[in-house]
């Protein structure tokens, strides 16, 4: 480039020139504009078309004039003065449910035992009737509904080898066909099947930690906590819409609790446990369709 060159702004030219000797028609370039339609390219003073955006730069131009040193000015669009501005609409939260008393009855969860947990069971209970563990006369019958003493060992165990199940309005076990809307005749509603009583003293139990964690979806919030050899038919884990309520009993007469009371509201009616080999979760429904803090307790 010599002194004094500058670049030609003609479309499709892109060379260097020396203005004082632009007297020729030395200048090749488009004067049409540039197109790209579907997958071809090309300009709109030419016919040639091409898919090769290389080949497209190179297609020589179809017009011949002095070179052009004048860089081409962009002009601005304005403003259309008359233009609406459209302001979106303010949206307002859903309005939330009153939240319930903390004190209203509480519920038991129905309950669903892993068929690799069920199995574990059968082979703990074979292998524990040789080893039976010596206990008092305060020692409780663990089976659902049927609440005898060692004092009373002499009368048969009768209970529920089911779930308690609480549905619109109903409540009912599972293993049974009478169902009832009154909680404390559910709660004295006699047990339909005949088994051995299975002892555990109170004062036995050995409270101890769990890990546990939570997480939420857009209509559920799970609860778990891990635990091995958990035994359903000691656990006991219910709740009301703003309370849970958690005793897993496992392993060696271990028990871990907790009492708490929840960030939301759920659906006890809608809500369930789940046992399995490692771990215990709680699925608690939401009774609103709203994200719960960082923690799910109070």
């Amino acid at each position: 480039m010599t002194t004094g060159e500058v670049n030609c702004y003609n479309k499709g030219c892109g060379k260097k020139f020396d203005p004082a000797s632009n007297e020729s028609e030395e200048c090749v370039y488009h004067s049409g504009e540039p197109v790209f339609h579907d997958v071809y390219k090309y300009w709109s003073c030419c016919d040639k078309k091409t898919t090769d955006f290389t080949e497209f730069l190179n297609i020589k131009g179809c017009c011949r004039a002095k070179h052009n040193g004048e860089k081409p000015v962009v002009e601005e669009k304005k403003k259309d003065e008359g233009e609406v501005k459209i302001q979106p609409a303010d949206i307002k939260p859903p309005e939330r449910m009153e939240r319930p008393s903390e004190s209203e009855p509480m519920v038991p969860l129905p309950t669903i035992v892993s068929p690799s947990l069920q199995k574990l069971l059968n082979n703990l209970q074979l292998s524990d009737k040789s080893e039976e563990a010596e206990v008092t006369k305060d020692a409780i019958c663990q089976r659902k509904g049927c609440g005898k003493s060692k004092s009373e060992e002499d009368q048969p165990c009768i209970y529920h080898p089911g779930s308690p199940i609480f549905h619109e309005g109903l409540k009912f076990w599972s293993c049974c066909k009478k169902r009832t809307t009154d909680f404390n005749e559910f709660l004295a509603q006699k047990g339909c099947e005949k088994g051995s009583h299975v002892w555990a003293n109170p004062n036995e139990k050995k409270v101890v930690e769990c890990r546990h964690d939570w997480h939420q979806t857009g209509d559920q919030v799970n609860f778990t906590v891990y635990a091995k050899k958990v035994h359903p038919d000691r656990c006991v884990i219910s709740c009301n819409p703003v309370k849970l309520e958690v005793e897993i009993v496992f392993g060696e007469n271990q028990v871990f609790n907790f009492n708490k009371v929840l960030a939301g509201i759920i659906d006890p009616e809608k809500s369930k446990v789940t046992f399995s080999t490692a771990k215990v979760e709680v699925s608690m429904r939401k009774a609103e369709f709203v994200a719960w803090p960082s923690t799910f307790v109070l």
